[in-house]
Parts: C-alpha cells; structure tokens; sequence
C-alpha cells in the first residue's frame, strides 16, 4: 500500500466523483482509476461502487479511508516537526473548541500564539464535544477545548483541567416564572436546549440527574448559540447559559435586563473545561507551543466567580 495511493482514495472520498478527485491532484481519469484498481487489487476488495450520480465508498472502503485520514495527518505532523526543528515556522493547527470554552483563555492564547508564530495557520471549529472527539480520532483535529459537566473523559485521550465557569438557569425579562426558586415545578414548562440531550455531560441532563428528576417533555433543540440567545430573551422559553453570558469580559456577554437569572436555590452543576488532546508525544512543535499558551492564560486570567 503506497502513499499516492491512499491520497486517491481520500480525494475520491472527499470529491464523490473520479473527475474532480482527478482535477484537484492535477491528474487524468483514467490514471486515478488505474491508481484505485491497483490498491483493491493489493487489498482483495472493492472500495467503491459506481453509478449515474458519482462514486460512494463501501464498508471497506469507509473503514480505510478512516484510516488513511489519521495517516495522511500524521505523515503532515511529521514534515512540520522536521521543519520546526530546523528552524522553519510554517505549520497548520486545527482546534476544536466548544462554545463555552471559546469564551475563556482561547481567544487571549490565539492573540499571543500568532504574535510569537505568525507563519503558523491557525484554524479553529465550534463543535460539539463528539464532534471534537471524533476529529482527534481521525487526525483532522489537533487539540481540543471541551466543556463539559460530566469532568474527565476517556476515549483514549489526555484531559487537562484548564478553568470551570458556573451555570444559570434563565427566562426573558417579565417572565411568569421568574420567581420560582426550585426545579420541580418547572419540569412542566418549555425548555430550551442547546446541548444534544444524549450527551451525559451536557448542563440539562447533569442538573436533571444530580437532582433525581426526569428530563423535561417540552423542549426545543437549538445547536446555535446565537440563535438559542435570541429564543431565550424572546420567548418563554427556559434556558440555562455559562456565566460568561452574564458577567463576562467579551462581546458575547448580554446586555443588562435581557435576561432574568432565576434564585434557583438548588445545586447547579458547574461547566468544567478541559485541554484534549491523544498524547504528549504526538504534538507538534505548534501544538505544543500553543498548549502552553492555554495553560498560561487560563492560570494568569480565571473566570471571576459571581455569588
């Protein structure tokens, strides 16, 4: 199995189609097909099926393609360590991040990372913490920034604890609920989510679950923030936001009156961020440098915590 090899086959799987695999490696048609003949032949299989609307990878095929991405990246990591070791500072880095980690020492890191590398491509990604995970995994990603209320992971990965922020539960200015002050007598009114409620580390589902009590039945799922923001100040909507959202330094802090915090006095979880990342030893030089930035600005500039 040659490397040219595995670089057709992830180019077929990213375009769907032999002719524009073939157009973005600068090569002709028929010389790719040759390329993918030649490798299902080392390997015994079939890779991909064709028909009128394309070319689509069969079980084989996904199971390698997984696998020739995390190669691919390596074989990338490797060639800018090189370079970085002779004094080169040319790289990419890839971070995944979720939305409430963007509002802590990430931004301050990314600010100080490029002054001291400005050659250095820095790519960053809002996901989800599995979206995060599956990057990692799969070499698209080289670090990752994940909250989460569930504390350290596994999945084969290093977690660094880097700061924790507290949660609010909150309703729109003037809401009928505003004064209530424990959560079973809210398990009846519409709730907002903004995390995927299968995901055990999620704020809703941890706070349900700290307390023994159900999920509630009426809710409406939002993956963006922004548009979750303008649900909770604009509907009846109940929703629960970092303390970013209230008391933080950044433009993405709410203005005043907005937003009720409701005098829940039952424990709310805590949102925890974690640097991921597989292993010391795989880090490049970039990576490296920019881990110590995080730790760095996460240390120097905490989130002040708000009674």
């Amino acid at each position: 199995m040659k490397l040219q090899q595995l670089r057709v086959l992830l180019a077929v799987a990213q375009h769907g189609s032999i002719h524009e695999a073939a157009r973005s490696l600068h090569t002709t048609q028929p010389a790719l097909s040759k390329t993918i003949a030649e490798l299902e032949r080392e390997l015994g299989v079939t890779l991909m099926s064709r028909s009128t609307r394309g070319v689509s990878l069969t079980a084989y095929g996904t199971a390698l393609v997984k696998r020739a991405s995390v190669v691919e990246q390596e074989l990338r990591h490797a060639l800018e360590d090189i370079e970085a070791i002779r004094g080169h500072d040319e790289a990419q880095l890839h971070i995944g991040f979720t939305a409430v980690s963007s509002s802590g020492p990430l931004p301050d890191a990314m600010a100080t990372f490029r002054q001291r590398h400005p050659n250095v491509a820095l790519r960053g990604f809002e996901l989800r913490p599995q979206q995060i995970f599956e990057g990692l995994r799969e070499g698209r990603l080289d670090m990752g920034f994940v909250s989460t209320c569930n504390g350290p992971g596994a999945g084969g990965f290093q977690w660094e604890p880097l700061f924790s922020v507290a949660m609010h539960l909150s309703v729109r200015a003037g809401h009928p609920l505003r004064r209530v002050r424990k959560l079973q007598p809210l398990l009846d009114a519409d709730w907002l989510v903004l995390d995927p409620i299968d995901d055990a580390g999620s704020p809703l589902v941890s706070m349900m679950h700290m307390h023994g009590l159900e999920l509630p039945t009426r809710m409406v799922q939002s993956a963006s923030n922004l548009l979750g923001l303008q649900l909770a100040t604009q509907t009846d909507l109940i929703s629960m936001w970092s303390d970013f959202v209230f008391h933080g330094a950044g433009p993405l802090r709410l203005q005043p009156g907005f937003l009720e915090k409701l005098p829940i006095t039952d424990r709310l979880p805590d949102f925890e961020v974690f640097l991921v990342y597989r292993s010391v030893d795989l880090m490049t030089h970039a990576c490296s440098e920019f881990a110590k930035e995080a730790r760095h600005h996460a240390k120097v500039n905490p989130p002040r915590r708000q009674t």
